[in-house]
């Protein structure tokens, strides 16, 4: 299948698992008000920067990343199709706990290693990675310009993916992708095999909003 001239990643807003201490992956809340408002901030920013070109909006089943999706399909007037690859990372058993009852019981729950199922019931790195590649290789541009959104660790496989990394160098290499976070990925040449990341976490949408993330917050 042709790889898709681009491809656009955003991260879910703000959502209540955040501001409850609660584990990520497939713990299952809303976005927050905050939450709500970076979505709609983002979606504003999509629309004016690609204009009238078509569009293909897939995102997670994950309530956090439909709602999101769900703002920006309106700015763009358009359904959102979705498909469950791209979900977070699953933490098995420790989803719907506290990160901190979670670590108590399992001190590396939060952590991922791709050999290395780190809670039960939850996915190894390689089969998180292998979901979301499957996802990426199904991908083409024909129904328009393809915006996936979904999660942090999504987009960080998502990202690898398009790179062609291999498993072995995924254990320790990140990508950020905060709240809304806009990503951008390119392709060109022959079978569109060579890629760039053309933008990661764009956050300029956020300026100036509570929660809006500044380089004093990362430079640390």
């Amino acid at each position: 299948m042709p790889t898709p001239a681009a491809v656009i990643l955003i991260r879910h807003g703000q959502s209540e698992h955040h501001v409850r201490g609660l584990t990520g992956g497939w713990t299952d809340t809303p976005l927050t008000t905050l939450g709500h408002e970076q979505a709609r901030l983002a979606a504003a920013r999509l629309k004016a920067e690609i204009t009238d070109a078509p569009v293909r909006i897939l995102a997670s089943d994950l309530v956090r990343a439909s709602q999101t999706a769900e703002h920006i399909a309106a700015a763009f007037g358009v359904e959102v199709e979705m498909d469950a690859r791209l979900r977070e990372y699953n933490n098995g058993d420790s989803a719907n706990m506290t990160m901190a009852d979670a670590r108590a019981k399992w001190p590396d729950a939060g952590d991922m290693r791709m050999a290395t199922r780190m809670v039960p019931g939850a996915e190894t790195g390689a089969e998180f990675y292998a979901r979301a590649r499957s996802l990426l290789n199904e991908l083409d541009d024909g129904g328009g310009l393809p915006i996936l959104v979904t999660h942090g660790g999504t987009i960080r496989m998502l990202i690898a993916a398009w790179l062609q990394m291999t498993d072995d160098a995924l254990d320790y290499a990140h990508f950020a992708a905060h709240p809304t976070g806009i990503t951008v990925l390119t392709s060109w040449g022959e079978g569109g095999r060579e890629r760039m990341v053309e933008r990661a976490n764009d956050l300029a949408h956020l300026a100036g909003l509570e929660g809006g993330m500044l380089l004093k917050d990362v430079l640390r």
